[in-house]
């Protein structure tokens, strides 16, 4: 806004800084204008009055006088004078409240949009999970088949179950005693699952029937049950699993196991076992330490002696983002009562890989070693052919040198291509016992010589989801035996080609190939009536074995197994012929 300036005779508006005219001041040329005319009237009826005047002399009046008695000072009124301060008014009128309102009419389109769903990350739909499964199957040879589970259904707090397997066989093969063999496992599980820890319990009980079949059937007539053998076992355990997702807590598990292992000739070997293992973050370091107890109580017909074993091992892990090693060691306390000494035992622990590019090549090469403990649990696994009185001892690799390739050639495809060098202290070899005083000279024995092992295996796996799985892996072995002469029943090989193809989940096939290459084993020759022992060569085995299964509902399938499709005759243990092609036929049903 502008403002108003006054002066002291006359209201000048001061209008310089602000460009315009007001009100007063056409005022005030109006006024000017009025006196200018009124002075050139007065001037004009002067003239007019003198002209008048001098008409009338010459024909009227002869002579006129006027005389001006006064001046005239014209005046202007007083203008309207505005205050020093101008008053401002307020244009900003107040409203009262108004509540709007929107009164929407729907637009009528003839296309019609279709609403697109927005996109949502949800897991995958749980399965539907069953209370019960049974499986059952008859072969030739007499072979009954049968396999039960029972589980609770899914739930947050606890999980347990039943699960029962029979399968036996009456087989009489050709030149040998009765093969017949029965094998019964029953399982009791159960878990109880808390914030942070998961109590795990179970009881196992095994009983494995065998014959000692392996002897002449023409010069021997025995019955079945003279060469029966059972292995029997119980085995409750119990473990905690902690489960803390902050790196700084110390996470554990704590197992603690029994076994009892008897047999018909009056061994039985009682084990108690303590694993722990503890593992927790150093700075980007993760450090485990593996804590375990091994009780064995070993009771022989002629003998009882008990052996303890101490491991403790220790070891750091270490990652990059290419890079990952470990590094410990491994100490080993061995109190062996039956060779009545203690010794002391300590193992290097050091691996490492490297990915060179991608997850497709990633070498790896390490060293390790450990004791291998030799009970008739895992003798009696192994082969189930052997002597009630066995010589026990543990095995030692002193050092395990390795170093290999693997990767994945594609999201189908992965590979693992190893070697390695051992030295072994008293590694186990089975060989007939031609000494127990008997005509039969079928149960084996265990000696044990010092060895060096060289080893190259190889594993190819492909997948493709659920409708193609192939598997093909192997072994090339190089024993060197310092004192015996060959490494009896140790295969030189060992090939294993496995395939599954899934049809639109209706028809499944399988496919097994297992080749296992020549072996040598100690056996007994006569020359002019003098018995001796010397090597001798078994050939290679080859097993063929193919399946299938129909899915005629999502509750019953029916399934077909054919076994040993060359029909050979093979050894697998001297003395011991298997059983020729054999078929199975059965199903699979879900109760509830």
């Amino acid at each position: 806004m502008g403002y108003i300036k006054f002066n002291k005779d006359t209201a000048v508006l001061d209008s310089d800084k602000y460009g315009n005219t007001t009100l007063y001041q056409k005022q005030q040329e109006r006024r000017k204008s009025l006196i200018r005319k009124l002075q050139w009237l007065f001037v004009i009826l002067m003239v007019l009055g003198y002209l008048s005047t001098a008409f009338a002399q010459t024909g009227g009046i002869k002579e006129l006088t006027v005389e001006n008695i006064s001046v005239y000072q014209p005046t202007i009124k007083d203008a309207v004078k505005l205050g020093d301060l101008p008053e401002i008014k307020d244009t900003v009128k107040k409203i009262s409240n108004i509540n709007y309102g929107i009164q929407s009419k729907p637009l009528v389109s003839k296309y019609e949009v279709i609403p697109i769903d927005a996109a949502k990350m949800q897991n995958e739909p749980l399965s539907k999970l069953y209370r019960s499964l049974i499986k059952a199957g008859l072969g030739t040879y007499t072979t009954p088949y049968l396999e039960l589970w029972l589980n609770s259904l899914r739930t947050r707090d606890v999980a347990y179950g039943v699960h029962y397997k029979h399968f036996s066989s009456s087989s009489h093969l050709r030149d040998v005693g009765y093969s017949g063999f029965s094998d019964n496992e029953a399982e009791i599980f159960g878990k109880k699952f808390y914030k942070k820890h998961t109590l795990l319990g179970e009881f196992n009980y095994k009983r494995n029937v065998v014959h000692f079949y392996g002897y002449d059937t023409t010069e021997n007539k025995l019955t079945k049950d003279y060469t029966r053998q059972r292995y029997q076992l119980w085995e409750p355990k119990l473990t905690v699993q902690s489960h803390y997702t902050d790196s700084s807590k110390i996470n554990h598990t704590l197992k603690l196991g029994y076994y009892n292992l008897t047999d018909l000739y009056n061994v039985a070997e009682n084990n108690v076992k303590l694993n722990t293992a503890f593992n927790t973050f150093i700075n980007k370091e993760h450090l485990f330490t593996n804590f375990d107890v091994d009780f064995y109580n070993h009771k022989l017909p002629k003998d009882t002696f008990n052996d303890v074993i101490v491991k403790l091992n220790p070891y750091f892990e270490a990652k990059g983002k290419k890079w990952k090693a470990d590094i410990g060691l491994s100490a080993v306390l061995d109190a062996h009562g039956r060779q009545d000494n203690v010794k002391f035992y300590f193992y290097p622990q050091i691996n490492a890989q490297y990915d060179v590019y991608e997850s497709i090549i990633i070498p790896y090469a390490g060293i390790n070693g450990g004791l291998q403990k030799n009970s008739l649990r895992s003798l009696s696994n192994e082969n189930p052919f052997i002597k009630a009185d066995i010589n026990y001892r543990n095995t030692n690799t002193k050092f395990n040198i390795f170093g290999g390739l693997k990767g994945n050639l594609s999201s189908n495809t992965s590979y693992d291509a190893k070697a390695s060098y051992s030295l072994v202290d008293s590694m186990h070899f089975f060989v007939i016992d031609y000494s127990d005083n008997t005509t039969l000279d079928n149960k084996y024995s265990v000696i044990y010589d010092n060895t060096s092992l060289f080893n190259v295996s190889g594993q190819l796996k492909y997948q493709y989801k659920e409708k193609m799985h192939f598997i093909a892996k192997g072994n090339y072995y190089l024993y060197k035996t310092k004192n015996i002469e060959k490494p009896y029943h140790k295969p030189d090989f060992d090939l294993t080609f496995s395939a599954i193809y899934n049809l639109k989940s209706k028809f499944i096939l399988r496919g097994d190939l297992f080749f296992i290459g020549k072996q040598y084993a100690l056996t007994q020759v006569e020359n002019n009536m003098v018995y001796t022992t010397e090597p001798r060569l078994l050939k290679g085995v080859a097993d063929i074995n193919l399946g299938a299964e129909y899915r005629y509902t999502k509750m019953l399938s029916f399934f077909v197994k054919f076994n040993n499709i060359a029909n050979v005759r093979y050894y697998r243990w001297e003395k011991y012929p298997s059983q020729r092609f054999n078929l199975m036929i059965g199903l699979t049903f879900v109760p509830f």
